[in-house]
């Protein structure tokens, strides 16, 4: 299938190497969680098959063809991926803000959009000819950064022309309002204790304990937390240790020595949640690894 031809490798990385806008088109069947974060730059989000969701300053959005997410710089998210893990199609853009605002430059409705801002009104479901229309432009830009030919740049920065046009008919109306600084202050609190969780997984964590750590009480936190990640403490910690352990097996470590670095001190309940998660236990895990 032609439109296959643009498909790229996942990787967790969440940082720009362009400066004006990367595109990634991607197949993924087994990919272990994203730790929540934010970025500088704007992320558009595009399913085209169902199985997966993002969560976006602690709302859960369902997403499915049909429909796109815009996420704005500082928007603390995640995609939330329910086991048993199925092969999932999506189109991912990422746009540098300098470089959409030089666009929006000619474009009143971009600036008014950039100028509003797009929180709290992310998932876009535009009708079914407009939809039709921003899938064709996106797999135009994925076609026009492939070819590389001397007059592409210019192509690209069209076509991004018409995708922000598209998407800025298509917001719901701004806010009222702005969050109050002290969500994002609390926000800000919880990363941190995401933080620790994720440079101290071999080491023993509990929710009584973060919350000591942090002079935070354990029902707040527990309640802060999952609004934001979509997890409870327990639970992070949790799937961190398994995400850790699955990126060392699939990286050759063995079986024995991924359960004791990350944290699991019984290998048999180490196995069982592996299996739950994964689909397969970390002995399969290897032996398809090994096959690659």
């Amino acid at each position: 299938m032609m439109k296959r031809a643009y498909l790229s490798a996942f990787d967790k990385r969440q940082e720009m190497l362009d400066s004006d806008y990367e595109i990634f088109h991607r197949i993924d069947a087994h990919v272990v969680s994203i730790a929540p974060h934010s970025h500088d730059f704007y992320e558009l989000y595009c399913p085209l098959t169902e199985g997966i969701n993002l969560i976006v300053a602690g709302k859960r959005n369902v997403l499915k063809p049909g429909s796109l997410l815009l996420i704005a710089p500082g928007d603390i998210h995640r995609p939330d991926i329910a086991p048993p893990l199925r092969p999932f199609e999506r189109i991912v853009l990422w746009l540098n803000a300098d470089f959409i605002a030089s666009i929006a430059k000619s474009l009143p409705g971009v600036q008014r959009m950039l100028s509003e801002g797009v929180k709290g009104r992310n998932l876009i479901a535009p009708d079914q000819d407009t939809y039709a229309t921003l899938l064709a432009l996106l797999f135009a830009l994925l076609r026009e950064k492939k070819l590389r030919e001397p007059d592409s740049p210019a192509m690209e920065r069209l076509i991004i022309a018409q995708i922000l046009i598209h998407l800025n008919r298509h917001l719901s109306p701004a806010p009222a309002a702005q969050p109050p600084r002290h969500a994002e202050q609390r926000d800000a609190g919880v990363m941190r204790v995401y933080e620790y969780i994720d440079s101290h997984l071999s080491e023993p964590l509990s929710v009584a304990g973060l919350a000591e750590l942090f002079f935070m009480d354990k029902n707040t936190l527990t309640r802060q937390f999952k609004r934001l990640t979509g997890m409870t403490p327990g639970e992070c910690i949790r799937q961190r240790r398994l995400d850790a352990a699955h990126t060392m097996i699939a990286n050759g470590a063995g079986m024995q020595e991924a359960c004791a670095e990350c944290g699991f001190s019984d290998y048999s309940a180490f196995y069982r949640a592996f299996r739950q998660t994964y689909g397969v236990g970390p002995k399969a895990f290897a032996a398809q690894m090994e096959k690659r």
